[in-house]
């Protein structure tokens, strides 16, 4: 199963994040969150289709702070956005459609991470990451209810992996 490897700067915004040893973020980092995000869209039911057509993009604030402003109308930098891909195009072979776009705030997995370091950083961008496949999937956490249905679809991502599913929109479990 493949998934589109990370890249490490949103194209022609913002400046490049640096994955070099001395941040932390080295070649087996980003391949130890390729291998996760795949185990826990698989749990959580993406299709090999699905999967293909995912593509990864980390940035920083200042470049997630733009992209939020663009696409949602908020002047402000958040920590992971899901960009669903749409319909495939007239002529587009639905199988090979993209899925969508996750986006991941480096400097937000810096701030947030439960332990500090890159064991810490690669927990906090996975659930992030599980969190934002559960929008791909068509999940929100607007109401009560839909809330519910995605945490426990996020869930499945995160017990794929040992992990905690910690949400403030559904309590931990």
């Amino acid at each position: 199963m493949m998934i589109p490897r990370i890249e490490a700067a949103a194209a022609g915004m913002g400046r490049s994040v640096g994955f070099g040893r001395a941040g932390g973020f080295d070649r087996a980092w980003r391949r130890a969150l390729e291998r996760r995000v795949r185990r826990a869209a698989r749990a959580m039911g993406c299709t090999r289709e699905q999967l293909q057509g995912l593509t990864l993009r980390v940035v920083d604030d200042p470049t997630m702070r733009v992209l939020k402003a663009e696409h949602f109308g908020l002047d402000e930098a958040t920590d992971v956005l899901s960009f669903p891909a749409g319909e495939p195009l007239p002529g587009e072979d639905p199988e090979e459609a993209p899925f969508g776009e996750l986006v991941l705030n480096l400097d937000a997995v810096r701030r947030q991470a439960a332990r500090p370091g890159p064991a810490g950083w690669l927990d906090e961008a996975t659930q992030l990451l599980v969190h934002g496949l559960a929008h791909l999937l068509g999940h929100d956490h607007d109401q009560r209810a839909r809330a519910r249905r995605m945490l426990a679809r996020e869930r499945r991502g995160c017990r794929a992996l040992g992990l905690p599913c910690d949400r403030p929109y559904g309590g931990s479990r």
